[in-house]
């Protein structure tokens, strides 16, 4: 594979990668309670993917969000 691809890969995965709550909480400065109002009011994206009882966002989802 060229340089070019393989930075393209690897932006696609970073993109495409799964966040869970302490991430989101450590980078937004705010406590688990504070975060799941903020997906139950609508003020911050649902989750990705819900298993085993976590939850998990797409980092380009929350960028998306930060970016707004």
């Amino acid at each position: 594979m060229k340089q070019n691809q393989l930075d393209h890969l690897a932006m696609y995965l970073e993109q495409n990668r799964l966040v869970r709550k302490p991430e989101i909480q450590k980078l937004l400065g705010i406590s688990r309670s504070t975060l799941g109002r903020r997906v139950k009011s609508g003020q911050f994206p649902l989750p990705a993917l819900i298993q085993n009882g976590r939850s998990f966002w797409r980092f380009k989802d929350i960028h998306k969000w930060l970016t707004n």
